[in-house]
């Protein structure tokens, strides 16, 4: 059994996730890596691609997402809001949109939403945009207020979040400058060949894309009930390899395995500027990110937010914060631990390609986190 300490497993796992030194040059597979890019954030998907690739641009990306369709923006796991290949978001609609959609099954009672309203929303979706037809956000509340359903409220959002992960809309081209929904059937009207077993082909695209890591860690991706990751751990572990990671048994992919010793062989020292919300970031039932816990609570802003962050050989040595100025981006650093030169320089680069990327101006400065400051 490959016997691996914290430090070299998270150097394995930055390289699966696609933040290593080997990048994609393509929109689809810098996605696929990630095995999905959290999309709650604007800014958080477009650099959860830009990290984990290599001469694309943002406007790329809003371009394979609105015009090529190539990937596709919806709620999937844990019920959040993923940037996907467009081939694999049928599946997994099947796969997790009514486990998903079971949880909201109460927040649903509590809006006032019968069982009978929600049939009929469905229904109304595929009437009100059959052949092509496309809603932005803020039309759907005067569009149900006009069909006599529910709209008051968080109504709106409920439902359309809900007509999303059963598989009957999903988001379109952008109009206006906002992303709009539209009919799956209309949007993507080639549903793509199924894997003949979702789980087991989730579990496989998870685990070649964070491990080494856990059944339990693919749980907790997935948001799934335990007998439906256990089902689809069971059907590929016979091919995974088993790894211990400080005395716990993790699971990686043989190709990952096999190049296990090349990427720890690789300097020491890798720095990474990643976006908030970042997969790197919530792929894991246990954020073992080589930090104490009072700074690991420092990456979430609370409600939810999770910051944009600094990497060291995937450990977590500062949060990163922007604000728009006259021209471009002013950037914070703001450093768990003090950085060397040759740190710095790297994020001179780091964030000189997310200027590239983002297509603006970047300036950045540091400062010592004041609670790394008082806990030194």
């Amino acid at each position: 059994m490959l016997e691996l300490s914290w430090s070299e497993a998270r150097r394995l796992r930055i390289q699966a996730q696609g933040l290593g030194i080997d990048r994609s040059a393509e929109i689809e597979s810098a996605v696929r890596a990630a095995g999905a890019i959290q999309a709650q954030d604007r800014l958080g998907m477009l650099l959860g691609v830009g990290t984990r690739s290599i001469g694309l641009t943002a406007a790329d990306v809003d371009h394979a997402r609105s015009v090529e369709r190539s990937a596709v923006r919806s709620w999937l796991m844990r019920g959040t809001l993923h940037l996907v290949p467009a081939a694999d978001l049928r599946w997994m609609f099947d796969l997790l949109g009514p486990k998903m959609d079971a949880k909201a099954l109460k927040r649903r009672a509590d809006l006032g939403i019968s069982d009978d309203d929600h049939a009929q929303v469905l229904q109304f979706f595929r009437d009100h945009l059959s052949g092509g037809g496309s809603i932005m956000r803020t039309e759907i509340e005067g569009a149900l207020a006009a069909a006599g359903l529910p709209h008051a409220g968080q109504a709106p959002r409920h439902l359309l979040r809900t007509a999303s992960m059963l598989g009957v809309i999903c988001f379109g081209a952008d109009r206006d400058g906002e992303e709009t929904h539209m009919l799956i059937d209309d949007w993507l009207p080639d549903p793509g060949l199924e894997p003949s077993d979702p789980a087991a082909e989730l579990a496989r695209r998870y685990f070649a894309a964070y491990g080494p890591a856990t059944p339990a860690d693919f749980r907790w991706w997935t948001g799934l009930p335990a007998a439906d990751t256990r089902s689809g751990f069971d059907a590929v572990q016979p091919e995974l390899v088993e790894v211990s990671v400080e005395g716990t048994v993790m699971w990686m992919t043989p190709e990952a395995a096999s190049q296990a010793y090349r990427v720890l062989a690789e300097p020491v020292g890798r720095v990474r500027v990643v976006g908030p919300f970042d997969p790197y970031l919530l792929g894991y039932a246990k954020r073992e990110l080589g930090v104490p816990d009072p700074l690991l609570k420092r990456i979430n802003a609370g409600g939810g937010m999770i910051r944009s962050c600094v990497l060291i050989d995937g450990r977590l040595v500062g949060t990163w914060d922007r604000k728009r100025r006259a021209r471009g981006l002013a950037a914070t650093v703001s450093a768990f631990e003090p950085l060397s030169d040759d740190d710095q320089a790297q994020l001179d680069d780091e964030f000189a390609e997310i200027g590239r990327f983002l297509e603006t101006d970047i300036n950045w400065s540091q400062a010592l986190d004041p609670a790394a400051a008082k806990s030194g």
